[in-house]
């Protein structure tokens, strides 16, 4: 008589945890497909950027100004398809971290960029703001041929 009580009590029991274990593997795919979302996105921007500072490095070789630079920056950032904000160009003749003896002509720019997530708005995080950070310098090629 016990052993038929008992069978009855434990019925549903793996329904209760097969569901549990459902939401934690939905969780963690979730979390990996965000995450990955996220390092594409950096890598894009990086790539941008790594453009940008070469652009504005080669116009700065060549005495634009600081909005000219600002503008080149820009354009190859949009040009990539990058949807940035906070685009900061800095120089040498801005920022003295980038002076060097002898002198480089270097030129730092930062962007940053909002992601847009697919799983995590489920909990509330909708988005997340990645930046990134190239030098570019304007070196001139000395070639002799022999």
């Amino acid at each position: 008589m016990r052993q038929r009580i008992f069978r009855k009590t434990e019925r549903g029991q793996a329904i209760v945890l097969i569901a549990l274990a459902a939401v934690g593997l939905i969780a963690m795919v979730g979390l990996m497909v965000d995450g990955g979302i996220l390092l594409i996105e950096y890598g894009r921007l990086k790539r941008a950027i790594d453009a940008a500072s070469l652009s504005a490095a080669l116009q700065y070789r060549e005495g634009y100004t600081q909005q000219q630079l600002r503008d080149s920056a820009e354009e190859f950032l949009n040009l990539n398809q990058s949807n940035v904000f906070d685009i900061a160009v800095d120089t040498d003749d801005t920022d003295a971290t980038l002076l060097t003896n002898p002198r480089r002509k270097l030129v730092r720019i930062t962007a940053s960029r909002h992601v847009e997530f697919g799983f995590l708005p489920v909990i509330g995080i909708t988005q997340a703001n990645i930046t990134a950070t190239s030098v570019g310098e304007a070196a001139s090629v000395d070639l002799v041929l022999v």
